[in-house]
C-alpha cells in the first residue's frame, strides 16, 4: 500500500512539474480552457492535439490550461470552457477520480462555464449502454447484454445467438486484446460456458457480426471522428482477421488508394453517425464501423477518448486526416466557450452537418 501511493506521488510530481512547465510556456490571456486530468488517467494522452495546436495555432494553444485532479475552481473568471480530458468511463478506473470530476463540473456549472464531454455522460460509450442508445436512434449495432448472472449467461447466453463476444462493458481493447484475452470470441456453447468470467470487471455479451467483404474476403474498418456537428473519416483499416485493429493491418496500394479515397471526403454515413453522437449525448466521440455483406452500416463501438497520432512513411497521407479532426475539436471548443476561433483553422476544417453526405 506505502509503495503504490509513493509511486502514486511521484507520478503525480512528475505530471505536475510537466504541466507547470507547458502552462508558463504556452498559456496566456484570460478566458482560458480548463483542462482537468488525473495522474491515474492516461493524463498526456491528447497532447498530440496540443502539441499540433502549438505549431500551427499558437493563438488557440495560449487557451489550455493543463491542471491534475483533485482541482477546486479558485478563479471562474479566467476560464470560459472546462475540458475534462479523462479515460472513459471516470468511475470504472477511479470512484473517486469520478467524484472529484463531478464537483469541479458542478461548479463551472455554477459559474457558467460550458463543460465539454461530461464525465457523467461517458458512460454512456460502454458497450451494453452504446448499442442500445444508438440502436434506439436507429442506428444499427450489435446486440450486447451486461452479464449480471454467469448462471443465467451460461444456460441462455442471453438471448444471443452465436457466435458471440466477451469483453469488458468499459473501456477499449488494446492491440493485444486478442492475446491477453481482453476479447474472446465463443462459437460454440461450451466455448461460452468456458469463458473465466472472473477476470473482466463487468463482462458483457456482445453479438458477432459478420462483416467479412464478399468482394475480396477482407474485414474492414471504419473510423468516424465527430466534434460536435462536424465529423470527418479518420481511416480506413483492412484485415484477414475480424478483429481489425492497427497492428496487423494490411497494406497495398490498393489499399492506401482506398483508405485515401475514403478520407478526401466527408464520410458517406456522416448524418447517420451524427444521430448516433446526439443519442449518447457526447459532444467530442469517434465511431468504428463496417459493412455487412448486404451492405448495411454496422456500428462497432463509440470512443470518446480516442487516439490520435500522426504516421511516419506510407501511410504518412493520413496526416490530413488528423488535421481535419484537430481542427474539429479546436473550433468546436471555441464555439462551446462563445469565443471567436482563429480563423487559420478554416484551412483545415471539415464541413458541418447538413453538407452533403
Amino acid at each position: 500500500m506505502a509503495a503504490r501511493f509513493l509511486g502514486s506521488l511521484r507520478r503525480r510530481i512528475r505530471c505536475a512539474m510537466h504541466d507547470a512547465a507547458a502552462n508558463r510556456r504556452h498559456v496566456r490571456g484570460e478566458q482560458r480552457f480548463l483542462v482537468a486530468r488525473h495522474v491515474d488517467g492516461r493524463p498526456r494522452f491528447n497532447e498530440v492535439l496540443l502539441a499540433w495546436a502549438a505549431a500551427h495555432v499558437p493563438e488557440a494553444r495560449a487557451r489550455y490550461e493543463l491542471r491534475l485532479l483533485p482541482l477546486a475552481l479558485r478563479d471562474p473568471a479566467r476560464y470560459a470552457l472546462h475540458l475534462p480530458w479523462l479515460q472513459d468511463p471516470v468511475e470504472a478506473w477511479s470512484p473517486r477520480a469520478y467524484r472529484q470530476a463531478l464537483r469541479l463540473t458542478a461548479a463551472c456549472d455554477r459559474h457558467g462555464i460550458p463543460t465539454v464531454n461530461r464525465v457523467e455522460r461517458l458512460a454512456a460509450a460502454t458497450k451494453s449502454r452504446a448499442c442500445a442508445l444508438m440502436a434506439a436512434a436507429g442506428v444499427r449495432t450489435p446486440r450486447a447484454a451486461p452479464i449480471d448472472d454467469a448462471d443465467l449467461f451460461r444456460r441462455t447466453l442471453l438471448g444471443l445467438e452465436l457466435p458471440i463476444l466477451v469483453r469488458d462493458d468499459a473501456g477499449h481493447a488494446g492491440p493485444d486484446a486478442l492475446e491477453d484475452g481482453e476479447v474472446v470470441r465463443c462459437d460454440t456453447l461450451a466455448e461460452a460456458r468456458a469463458v473465466d468470467l472472473a477476470r473482466f470487471a463487468r463482462p458483457v455479451a456482445i453479438e458477432f457480426v459478420e462483416t467479412r467483404d464478399p468482394r475480396d474476403g477482407l474485414y474492414r474498418k471504419y473510423r468516424y471522428v465527430a466534434a460536435g456537428d462536424r465529423g470527418a473519416p479518420h481511416h480506413l483499416q483492412v484485415m484477414q482477421h475480424w478483429f481489425v485493429q492497427g497492428r496487423g493491418q494490411l497494406y497495398s496500394e490498393a489499399i492506401r488508394d482506398e483508405d485515401a479515397a475514403y478520407l478526401a471526403g466527408p464520410d458517406p454515413n456522416h448524418a447517420l453517425l451524427q444521430r448516433a453522437r446526439r443519442a449518447l449525448g457526447l459532444d467530442v466521440v469517434a465511431f468504428d464501423y463496417a459493412y455487412d455483406p448486404e451492405g448495411r452500416v454496422v456500428v462497432w463501438e463509440a470512443n470518446p477518448f480516442p487516439f490520435f497520432h500522426f504516421l511516419p512513411g506510407r501511410r504518412a497521407y493520413r496526416t490530413p486526416a488528423v488535421e481535419r479532426a484537430f481542427a474539429a475539436i479546436l473550433q468546436l471548443h471555441h464555439e462551446r466557450a462563445g469565443l471567436p476561433a482563429p480563423e487559420v483553422l478554416r484551412r483545415w476544417l471539415p464541413e458541418p452537418a447538413g453538407a452533403p453526405a
